[in-house]
C-alpha cells in the first residue's frame, strides 16, 4: 500500500518545554565551538574536558538536545521522545563531581536508549506501536540501572523499527506507527537498516555520547555498518534482557552503538553483569569474572598484530571493498587467511528461526506485557487493537504478530528447536576457526550474517566503519568470534580503527 504523506512522517512530537530556557541561553557562538569540540570526541578526551572545565554536563546536555530540535524533528525522526528530567539529572552530576564524587568514565556522559529498553521514568516505552504509545515501564532496566549507576543522562528514547522489525516483512526498516520513518545522517536516499535504527542514526548524528540498541539477528551490526557507527552484538548473557520488550530469549541482546572504539569498551565496561532477571547472565558472567572493568584493557595500535584472522572470499559485488578490508588487516599485523566460499544459511537454518521467534516473541510480549502493567494485556489484545485501524496502526499488515499469535509450539519443543539451533550454529563457527587456525572471522559489511549464524550461536560480532562507498554510503567491516571472544574483538577493532582514523561525521546542514 501507499503511505499518505502524514503517515510516512508520523511521530511523537518532542516535548521541548522543559528545555527551553537554557537552549536559549545556547548562544550560537557557542554552539559552533561545541560542534568543533565535540566532532570525534571520545569520552576519555571528553572527561578531560570536564576537569579542566571546558564544558560540563548540563551543557553537553543542553548541546544535543540543540541539535536533536534543530535536526531530528520531523528530519531524520531518530528520537521518539525526550527525558523531561535530563537537565536535571545532568545538574546532580555536575555537583557531585563538583563535590569529588565521580561515579566512573562515563559521568557525565549522556545516553539514548532504544525504545524497546523500559525506563521507570516518566517516559514511555512502546516498541514502536501505537497499541503501547502510552505504555509506561514499571521500572528501570537492568541496563538502564548499570548506566545511571555510572553516571550517564539519560537523555531520550531512540525510533527504531517498529516490534524490533517483527511486524510485517513488508514494513521497510527504520519504520513505526510511533516514531514515523528513520532517516540517515549521510544522506535521506541511504538504507537505515535493521531495527535500532534511530539509535545508529543518533549516533552518527551526535546527538548523544552513546546510544543502546539490541539485536535478536542483525539489528545492531547491521545499523552500525548503515549509519557508519561501532557496535558489538556480544556474547549471549553478558548483558541483560530484563525489562527490554523481546523477539526471543534465544537469541535477544543489548548492546551499544559509539563513535569509536575505546567508548564501545568503556560502555561495555558498565553494562555487562550478573542479573537475577536473566539466567542467561548468571551462566556467562559467573565464569567470565575476567570481564570485569576489563573490555578497555590491551587497547593498543599493535592489538591485532599476530592475529589469524579469516577474510571470507569476494564476490563481485563487493570486490573493492573485501581488497580494501584484507589490506587493512595486513596494515595492522594480523595474518589473513582467505576462506573457502561458503553457501548462504540453509532454509532450514531460516525456517527453525521464525519458528523460534513466533513462539518468544507471544511468550515474550506477553510476560512484558503482564510484567509491567502495560494498558493493552496480551499479544492477542495488541493483534485486535491493530485491526480496529489497519491504515494508521499497521500500514503494511502485520504477519509476524498474528503468526505469533498462533504459534502452536510448546515450551519443549521451543527449548528443543532453541538448542538445536545453538548447537548446529556454534558447531559450524567453532569449526571454521578450528579448521582454518584462525582467531577471528572477517567479512565485508555485514556479509557474514547471511553465512555463520553467529546469533543462534549466541556468540559475538563487532562492526566499526572503514569509509565510504563512491554513493556516500558507509562502508563497514564485521569481526565475528566465538563464545566470550568479545574483548578480543574489541582490541582487533581499535587496532584497525588506529590506522583507519575516524570516519568523517555527516554533514546536518542540509538538514536544519
Amino acid at each position: 500500500m501507499t503511505l499518505t504523506q502524514t503517515q510516512a512522517t508520523l511521530k511523537r512530537p518532542l516535548n521541548s518545554a522543559p528545555f527551553q530556557p537554557s537552549i536559549a541561553s545556547l548562544h550560537s557562538t557557542r554552539i559552533a565551538e561545541l560542534d568543533a569540540l565535540t566532532a570525534n570526541l571520545d569520552i576519555p578526551q571528553l572527561q578531560k574536558f570536564f576537569v579542566q572545565n571546558k564544558l560540563n554536563s548540563e551543557e553537553l546536555t543542553t548541546y544535543y538536545l540543540w541539535r536533536i530540535l534543530n535536526f531530528d524533528e520531523h528530519k531524520l525522526n531518530s528520537v521518539t521522545e525526550l527525558n523531561p528530567d535530563a537537565l536535571l539529572i545532568a545538574r546532580q552530576l555536575d555537583a557531585e563531581r563538583a563535590a569529588g564524587h565521580l561515579h566512573g568514565p562515563l559521568h557525565g556522559t549522556v545516553v539514548l536508549f532504544k525504545d524497546n529498553i523500559g525506563t521507570g521514568d516518566q517516559m514511555h516505552t512502546t516498541a514502536g506501536a501505537r497499541a503501547l504509545q502510552t505504555a509506561q515501564c514499571d521500572r528501570d532496566a537492568f541496563i538502564v540501572q548499570k548506566l545511571r549507576a555510572a553516571g550517564a543522562v539519560i537523555l531520550g528514547k531512540t525510533a527504531m523499527t517498529e516490534w524490533a522489525n517483527w511486524v510485517s516483512d513488508a514494513m521497510p526498516d527504520g519504520f513505526s506507527a510511533v516514531g514515523g520513518q528513520v532517516k540517515n545522517a549521510h544522506g535521506s536516499g541511504l538504507p537505515v537498516s535493521g531495527s535500532s535504527t534511530g539509535s545508529a542514526a543518533a549516533v552518527a548524528a551526535n546527538f548523544a555520547s552513546f546510544a543502546i540498541g539490541t539485536e535478536t539477528w542483525g539489528s545492531l551490526t547491521s545499523p552500525a555498518v548503515a549509519h557508519g557507527v561501532v557496535t558489538l552484538k556480544p556474547t549471549l548473557g553478558l548483558i541483560s534482557r530484563d525489562r527490554i520488550i523481546p523477539i526471543t530469549d534465544a537469541q535477544d541482546t543489548a548492546g551499544p552503538f559509539t563513535r569509536n572504539v575505546i567508548d564501545l569498551a568503556l560502555v561495555m565496561n558498565a553494562i555487562v553483569g550478573v542479573d537475577v532477571n536473566d539466567d542467561a547472565t548468571r551462566l556467562v558472567n559467573e565464569t567470565s569474572s575476567a570481564f570485569a572493568s576489563a573490555f578497555d584493557q590491551g587497547l593498543t595500535p599493535n592489538a591485532a598484530r599476530g592475529m589469524r584472522i579469516g577474510l571470507l572470499p569476494a564476490t563481485p559485488d563487493n570486490e573493492a571493498l573485501h581488497h580494501a578490508v584484507a589490506a587493512v588487516l595486513h596494515a595492522v599485523g594480523a595474518i589473513v587467511v582467505t576462506l573457502p566460499t561458503l553457501p548462504n544459511l540453509s532454509e532450514d537454518v531460516v525456517t527453525a528461526f521464525f519458528e523460534i521467534c513466533y513462539y518468544g516473541f507471544k511468550t515474550g510480549v506477553d510476560g512484558y506485557l503482564a510484567n509491567t502493567g502495560a494498558p493493552i494485556p496480551t499479544l492477542d489484545d495488541i493483534v485486535a487493537f491493530n485491526q480496529q485501524d489497519a491504515a494508521d496502526r499497521i500500514p503494511y499488515g502485520q504477519t509476524y504478530l498474528e503468526k505469533s499469535a498462533r504459534t502452536t509450539l510448546t515450551p519443549d519443543t521451543y527449548a528443543a528447536a532453541v538448542q538445536r539451533v545453538r548447537d548446529t550454529a556454534q558447531k559450524q563457527i567453532d569449526a571454521l576457526l578450528a579448521t582454518h587456525s584462525v582467531d577471528l572471522l572477517a567479512g565485508v559489511n555485514t556479509a557474514l550474517g547471511s553465512i555463520v549464524n553467529y546469533p543462534g550461536a549466541g556468540y559475538p560480532a563487532a562492526v566499526l566503519p572503514i569509509g565510504f562507498h563512491a554513493n556516500g554510503k558507509p562502508a563497514g567491516m564485521m569481526l565475528v568470534g566465538t563464545v566470550l571472544d568479545d574483548a578480543r574483538l574489541i582490541r582487533a577493532s581499535y587496532a584497525i580503527e588506529q590506522y583507519v582514523g575516524p570516519l568523517s561525521p555527516p554533514d546536518l546542514t542540509h538538514w536544519k
